[in-house]
This record gives structure tokens, C-alpha cells and sequence, in this order.
């Protein structure tokens, strides 16, 4: 059989051993759980779905399916039309990140969801659209149709001019134009989705065959958007507006190899905040030319009421200004989120998975942890130079029973074709269907590790991983 160390280089030789300063003894107070269950949402999700429908439906939209071509569509287009903007309402609840949803599901399924629901927000307004010129056509006429839906008929231009943004979004959205678009190009982009929201609300209450004549389902749905904006205002731009309000400072920037940096955050703001290891945070560093930018990045020790660190690798332009910035520097540091804390380990035996940078989260985590759970760390880098924390990592799992392996070098120049194959793993940790895992790092390293853990015995359930970037 083949064994882990079969393949592994041992790098201590050129990573010198560091001595990283303790943290202060208060650590800061652990997020609490969140007691939102999936019944909950599914009961919510579903009388939402139900009233919805069912203001459509009493105001005879059932009935005009079939009275005809221009009543059919007439009663399609009030119901895209409510559906629209009931998955954009769902949509802005999820970018709100309400604490009771991110500490159930993390910001990562967060931000998927939201995408989809974009994504399903644009294919029911491309419907709405069409369906409402069908009808206006079949109505009065292809000419008066045209003249209605662009200003003849009161709040139809703004509507029509926020659905062609609406539109912009969700073209920009597909990821094959997306990956070719700066993120900054498609952030304000994507912005102008809110403003294509708020210019054509006007046309669905005094337009709406089902809000503009029934004051309680107006009512109801007026108070959804107040509701939504409250949330957004609460939740969103009022945490952004404390961390602006209340910023950290760099007290230090320690470079641990080539393109990777130790950062390390200071501030009274830190002693009313909750965050345990294995979170991350949106830093924006309030500085000339980087103040616009926000980006997330991992804890690399559990974080303290006195102190954060984080380690950063040199991605880019914005990353390397970061790894550069100056002691005493101010930063704007939202979070922590995230929900891979040692609480999903259950007291079982862990078994870290780590790639690249996601050594940051591992190394916190293994701070937190009690020598029952003798975690073992496989390392997976392309060369010798990418390992950081080497040492570090080697004294944190063997102080608590544990050990390192690490796997070193391109694929195609390994001892084995699969690293991560059933087989490898099994010899390498023989009880690797008992542990749980934890995995930290690029998309192409979790697909291979999490089909390998499964084919090795590993349940789904005990396989945890999460980006903290989209």
C-alpha cells in the first residue's frame, strides 16, 4: 500500500521555525447558535408562496387563464409580475445577512442562493415583459402597445426602464460574462438591479390589477418592502456603518514566504464582537485607492477582545496594496461570519484537509481544540515555497496528539495519480471514516478530497467546508 508519507515532502528544512506571539488570555465571546430550524424556513417560504398566489387567485387571475387570449395573458402577467418581486424581496433578505441565517447556513449558501434567485428573478421578469406586451397587443394594438408601455400609461417608463436594467444585471450575471468583467465593473453593475427595483415599484401598486383596487393586499405588500429595507438598513448597512464608525488599526505585517503575509488587527471594537476560529471577515482598508474595496479573508488564530490575525496571499493588485499597508493603517473590519467552527467537529477526531492559504482557518482552529481530537493535517501544495506555517502547524497538531502530512509537488509529478483517492487516504489515516473533516481550500482540492473522504466511508454529514469568497 501506499502511504501518505510515500508521496510527501517534508519542507521544515526551508520554512525557519517562527515564534508566534501568544494572544492575549480573554478570547472574544463565541457566536450563538441559531435557533431558526429548517421547518422554520420551509413553513415561512411556504405561506409566502401561498399568499402570493392567493392575491392573484381571489382577484380572479385563476378564472382569466381561461377567458380568453388577452385575459390569459393579462392574469400571466399579474402573476410573474407578483413573483418577480417576491424572489427579489427573497433575494435582498438573503444580502442583508441577517445573523439568524448566516449562523445556520453560512454566508457561502447564502450568496449561492441569492444568485439563484436572481438568476430565477430575471427569467420571471423576461416573462412579465413578454407577457404584458401578448396582452397589451392583443388589447389595444402593437402602436398604442408600444406607446403605453414607454410613458403613455402613468409609472410604464420607469418600469420599463427598470426591468431593461434589471436585465443588464442578470446578462452580466451569467458567468461566462461575468469572468471576463472586473469585479468592481460588475459590482456597480450589479448595483443598478436596486435601482431598477425601486423605479418600478410605482407600476405595481397603482398599476397592479391585484394591489391597485384591494387595500389589505397592498398594505401587505407595501409592508414586505418596508420590512425587506428595514432589514437591509438593520442589519447590512447598519453593521457597515458601526465598523466605518468604529475602525481597527494594523498594529503589525509579518511576510511568512514569497506572496504571504501575517496581518494583525487592533481595536477597542473588538471587545463587543463574537467570532470564533474558522470565521472570516470583510476588510476594507480605509486608505487612498483601497477604501471602495472590500475583501473577505480567514482568521489565522482564534480571535481575541484585543487582536485578529489574518493570512494573506498576494492574489493580485488589491491584495499586494494590503500586504503592504502600514503599521497603524486604518481598516473597516466586518464579521466574523461563517459557520465551520470546531462546533461541527461533535468531539470526533479531525482530519483537516488544507490547500494553499486555507492554512489560516485550520490554524485558528487548531487553538481551540482538546487533545481527544488528535487532528491530523494533510497539507497540499504545489511546491515547497507555497507552505506556510509549516512549523507551526506541526507543533499545533502534535501538541494535541495529532500529526502533519504534507503533499508536495504538481499531480502529474506524484507517486500516485489520485492524492486523494480512497486507497491513499485509507493507508495514510486508517481511521479516516471515524474522523470528521474539516476542508480549507481551492475548489479543485475539495472536489478531489470530498470524492476521495466519501469513497473512503467518510458520511456526507462529517465532510465540512466553506468559501469565504464568491
Amino acid at each position: 500500500m501506499i502511504a501518505m508519507d510515500d508521496i510527501a515532502v517534508d519542507a521544515t528544512v526551508m520554512t525557519p521555525a517562527r515564534t508566534i506571539p501568544a494572544p492575549p488570555a480573554s478570547p472574544m465571546r463565541l457566536p450563538r447558535a441559531s435557533r431558526l430550524t429548517d421547518n422554520d424556513i420551509a413553513a415561512v417560504l411556504a405561506a409566502y408562496v401561498l399568499v402570493i398566489t392567493g392575491i392573484w387567485s381571489v382577484h380572479g387571475g385563476l378564472a382569466d387563464l381561461g377567458g380568453g387570449w388577452a385575459s390569459a395573458w393579462t392574469s400571466i402577467t399579474a402573476l410573474s409580475g407578483l413573483y418577480t418581486s417576491a424572489v427579489a424581496l427573497m433575494a435582498l433578505v438573503l444580502v442583508a445577512r441577517p445573523k439568524s441565517l448566516e449562523r445556520r447556513f453560512g454566508l457561502d449558501r447564502m450568496f449561492v442562493w441569492h444568485r439563484v434567485l436572481g438568476d430565477s428573478m430575471g427569467l420571471l421578469l423576461g416573462l412579465h415583459v413578454f407577457a404584458a406586451v401578448v396582452a397589451w397587443t392583443a388589447d389595444s394594438g402593437v402602436k398604442n402597445a408600444l406607446i403605453d408601455l414607454t410613458g403613455g400609461t402613468p409609472y410604464m417608463a420607469l418600469a420599463t426602464v427598470g426591468a431593461a436594467l434589471i436585465g443588464v444585471v442578470t446578462i452580466t450575471s451569467l458567468k461566462a460574462i461575468r469572468q471576463k468583467l472586473a469585479y468592481e465593473t460588475w459590482y456597480f453593475v450589479h448595483m443598478l438591479a436596486y435601482v431598477g427595483m425601486v423605479i418600478s415599484f410605482g407600476h405595481e401598486i397603482y398599476l397592479g390589477s391585484d394591489l391597485a383596487d384591494d387595500t389589505v393586499a397592498r398594505w401587505f405588500w407595501v409592508g414586505a418592502h418596508l420590512f425587506v429595507v428595514a432589514l437591509l438598513v438593520v442589519s447590512r448597512w447598519g453593521r457597515s456603518t458601526v465598523a466605518f464608525l468604529r475602525p481597527l488599526r494594523v498594529s503589525s505585517i509579518e511576510h511568512v514566504n514569497h506572496d504571504t503575509a501575517d496581518i494583525v488587527v487592533t481595536g477597542r471594537g473588538l471587545r463587543a464582537r463574537e467570532g470564533d476560529a474558522g470565521q472570516f471577515c470583510f476588510v476594507r482598508p480605509l486608505a487612498s485607492g483601497l477604501w471602495w474595496q472590500s475583501h473577505p479573508f480567514s482568521m489565522s488564530a482564534a480571535p481575541t477582545v484585543g487582536r485578529i490575525r489574518f493570512t494573506i496571499k498576494v492574489r493580485g493588485d488589491a491584495t499586494r496594496s494590503i500586504t503592504a499597508l502600514k503599521p497603524g493603517t486604518r481598516v473597516m473590519v466586518e464579521g466574523p461570519f461563517g459557520v465551520v467552527t470546531p462546533d461541527v467537529l461533535d468531539g470526533a477526531k479531525a482530519l483537516f484537509v488544507v490547500g494553499g492559504v486555507g492554512v489560516a482557518p485550520v490554524l485558528a482552529m487548531l487553538e481551540r481544540l482538546g487533545p481527544d481530537h488528535e487532528p491530523v493535517v494533510l497539507y497540499r501544495a504545489h511546491s515547497e515555497k507555497d507552505l506556510v506555517h509549516l512549523d507551526d502547524l506541526r507543533a499545533a497538531a502534535e501538541r494535541l496528539g495529532g500529526r502533519l502530512l504534507t503533499l508536495v509537488g504538481p499531480t502529474a509529478k506524484l507517486a500516485v495519480s489520485d492524492p486523494f483517492s480512497a486507497r491513499v487516504l485509507s493507508a495514510a489515516i486508517p481511521d479516516v471514516a471515524d474522523r470528521a473533516v474539516v476542508m480549507c481550500g481551492p475548489d479543485r482540492l475539495l472536489h478531489a478530497a470530498r470524492a476521495g473522504l466519501r469513497a473512503a466511508g467518510v458520511p456526507k454529514s462529517r465532510i465540512h467546508s466553506e468559501h469565504s469568497w464568491w
